[in-house]
C-alpha cells in the first residue's frame, strides 16, 4: 500500500516537472522573438534616420558629440527656413500668373483695311431746328421747312464743349453769354433726343450729302460698302469696310498714298446749328469687327484742308484668367442673347443699366440697347443723378465685369495737312449711286441752295457767300498703310507647369540636398514608421 502512494507521487511530479520545463522554454522563446523585435525595430530606425535623404538630419546621427549634434541641428533649422521662405516668394509670384510680352512684326502680302467712321460735328440742317423744337416728326416738317426764309447766322465765337454735362452744369457760367448759350443748347437737345430715328435721320446729313468722292485702290466706292448709326452728339455717322455688315473686309496688298481710301467730304457749313460748338468733320479708324466710339477716339478734319493720315497696325493679344488681364473673347461669344461685342459696347450698356436701375431713365447721350425712357435735361434730380453715377463709377469702378478684349487691333496714326485751293462751284454732285432712300424719299429736296434760289429773294451778295461757303467747307482725306508690316504685342506665361517642378526642386535641392528620388525614399520610409511603431506596441504587450 504505501508503495503504491509512493509510486503514484514520483509520477505525478515527473508531470509537474515537464510542464515545468515547457512553460520555461516558451517563455524564454518569447523573450528571444521580443528581443529580435526590438533590434530590428532599432535597426531599421538607425537606418532610417542614418540613411536619411536630408543630409543634416544623417550627420546629427552620425555625430559623436553633443557640440556637432547641436551644429548639424542649427544647419537644418537655418536651411529649412531659408528653403520655406524662397518656396513662398516664388508661390506668390507664381500665383499672381505673370506674362512676357512678346513682339513680333509680320510683313504679309495683305492686310485688311481698317474701317473709317465720318460724322459731321453738327448733328443735323439747321432748316429743321424749329421743327424739332415742335416736337414734329419729318414728313410733316418736310413741308413746312421750305416755306421759311434763311437767315444768314452770325460771326460769332463760340464755344468748345462736351455733351450733356457742359449744357446741364449752367450754375457753374458766369457770363451771361454762356448762361444764354447752355439755356438755348439744354432746350433744344431736351426735344432732341425725344425724336424718332426716322426723323433723326432725315433731319441729319445722309451720305450723299457728306461723301461726294469716294474711291477705294482707285476704284469708286458704292454705298453699300457705308453701314450708319445714329448718335445723340453727332447725329447721323456713317461707316466705311464695316466687316460686321460685310462678310470680309476690304484688303490692300500694296502700301502707300496711292492706294487706300480717298474721300472728298462736304461739312455743309452752311446748314450748322448756333448751338454747334466746333465746325468740322470727326473720323475714327477702328477696327472693322468692332463699333466706333467717336466721342473718344475719333480725329477732326478741318474744312478747307486736305488731310493724309498714314497708319500701321498693331494687335495685342492677352491671355484669359487666371493669369494678369483676365481678358475675355467678345468676338467668339457674340452670338450669346446677352454677350457684346467689344468692350465699349459692354460698358456703355453696363452704365445705362446702372442709370436706369437708380435713377430711372439713361442718359440720351449714351448709345445704348437698353428700353428705358431717357433723362429729361430739364430735370435737376435725374441730372444730379446720373452726375454722381459717373462720379462713383470714376472711384470705385463699374458695377459690371467687362474685361479686356483677348484680341484688340489699333492703327497708329500720322497726319498731315495741306491747305486747298478754294474754287467756285455751284453744286457738288456725290459720285456715289444711291439705290433710294426708303426713310427719306424726297432726297431731291436736299439741295437747298437750288430749291430756295428759285423761291426767295436772297441778295446775290448771300448767293455769293454761300458759293464760297460751300467750296470753303470742303475737306479731303487719304488714308492708307505706310506699310505692311503687323506688329503683335502677344502675352506669354512667364512660368510654365514643369518650370513649377523645377523652381521647386531647385530649392529644396541648394537649402536641404532633396531630390526626387530622395523624396521617394523619404516616403518609403514614412510608410514603414507606423510599422515600427506596431511592432514596438507588440513587443510592450508580449512582455
Amino acid at each position: 500500500m504505501n508503495l503504491d502512494t509512493s509510486l503514484d507521487g514520483d509520477v505525478d511530479k515527473v508531470k509537474e516537472d515537464k510542464v515545468f520545463s515547457r512553460n520555461l522554454q516558451l517563455t524564454m522563446s518569447t523573450n528571444s522573438i521580443s528581443k529580435n523585435m526590438n533590434s530590428n525595430s532599432k535597426d531599421l530606425l538607425k537606418d532610417t534616420i542614418g540613411t536619411s535623404p536630408l543630409p543634416a538630419v544623417s550627420q546629427i546621427w552620425k555625430a559623436e558629440t553633443k557640440l556637432w549634434k547641436l551644429f548639424w541641428l542649427f544647419v537644418l533649422l537655418l536651411s529649412s527656413c531659408g528653403c520655406a521662405y524662397n518656396v513662398k516668394n516664388f508661390l506668390t509670384v507664381f500665383f499672381k500668373y505673370p506674362v512676357l510680352i512678346d513682339v513680333s512684326v509680320q510683313n504679309r502680302d495683305s492686310l485688311e483695311f481698317p474701317a473709317v467712321t465720318i460724322c459731321n460735328l453738327n448733328r443735323m440742317h439747321e432748316l429743321y431746328t424749329n421743327c424739332v423744337l415742335e416736337d414734329m416728326p419729318w414728313f410733316p416738317c418736310f413741308h413746312t421747312s421750305f416755306d421759311e426764309d434763311i437767315v444768314e447766322k452770325g460771326s460769332g465765337g463760340v464755344l468748345i464743349l462736351s455733351e450733356r454735362r457742359q449744357h446741364t452744369f449752367i450754375s457753374k457760367a458766369t457770363i451771361q453769354s454762356k448762361i444764354n448759350y447752355k439755356s438755348k443748347s439744354k432746350e433744344f437737345l431736351n426735344h432732341y433726343k425725344n425724336l424718332d430715328n426716322r426723323s433723326m435721320y432725315c433731319y441729319g446729313y445722309r451720305l450723299h450729302e457728306l461723301v461726294k468722292n469716294c474711291t477705294f485702290n482707285s476704284t469708286p466706292c458704292q454705298s453699300d460698302d457705308f453701314s450708319y448709326f445714329q448718335t445723340i452728339q453727332y447725329g447721323n455717322c456713317f461707316t466705311f469696310n464695316n466687316a460686321q455688315r460685310h462678310q470680309n473686309p476690304f484688303k490692300v496688298i500694296k502700301a502707300g498714298s496711292d492706294t487706300g481710301l480717298d474721300l472728298e467730304i462736304d461739312a455743309m457749313l452752311n446748314s450748322y446749328l448756333d448751338i454747334t460748338p466746333s465746325a468740322g468733320i470727326r473720323i475714327v479708324v477702328h477696327n472693322p469687327y468692332e463699333d466706333p466710339n467717336p466721342v473718344q477716339d475719333g480725329i477732326n478734319l478741318n474744312p478747307g484742308y486736305e488731310t493724309q493720315i498714314s497708319i500701321t497696325k498693331s494687335s495685342i493679344k492677352r491671355l484669359p484668367a487666371p493669369y494678369r488681364d483676365q481678358c475675355y473673347d467678345y468676338k467668339s461669344n457674340n452670338g450669346n442673347r446677352n454677350s457684346t461685342n467689344s468692350q465699349f459696347n459692354c460698358i456703355r450698356e453696363c452704365m445705362q443699366q446702372t442709370n436706369q436701375e437708380l435713377c430711372g431713365c439713361i442718359d440720351p447721350f449714351i448709345p445704348t440697347k437698353v428700353e428705358a425712357s431717357r433723362c429729361d435735361l430739364h430735370n435737376s434730380s435725374q441730372m444730379s443723378c446720373l452726375d454722381g453715377l459717373v462720379g462713383d463709377m470714376n472711384k470705385n469702378g463699374l458695377p459690371c465685369h467687362c474685361p479686356l478684349p483677348c484680341m484688340s487691333t489699333t492703327y497708329d496714326v500720322k497726319t498731315t495737312s495741306a491747305k486747298l485751293k478754294f474754287t467756285r462751284i455751284h453744286s457738288m454732285v456725290s459720285s456715289l449711286k444711291i439705290k433710294g432712300d426708303p426713310q427719306c424719299d424726297q432726297s431731291e429736296f436736299f439741295n437747298t441752295d437750288s430749291r430756295m434760289g428759285n423761291r426767295s429773294s436772297i441778295p446775290n451778295r448771300k448767293k455769293r457767300f454761300r458759293e464760297y461757303s460751300q467750296a470753303e467747307s470742303r475737306t479731303k482725306l487719304k488714308l492708307f498703310y505706310a506699310s505692311l508690316d503687323h506688329t503683335i504685342y502677344a502675352q506669354k506665361a512667364m512660368f510654365s507647369d514643369s518650370e513649377l517642378y523645377a523652381h521647386l526642386g531647385g530649392h529644396l535641392g541648394l537649402w536641404l540636398g532633396l531630390s526626387l528620388i530622395a523624396l521617394f525614399e523619404y516616403a518609403e520610409y514614412m510608410l514603414l514608421l507606423p510599422r515600427l511603431f506596431l511592432n514596438r506596441s507588440t513587443s510592450k504587450i508580449a512582455n
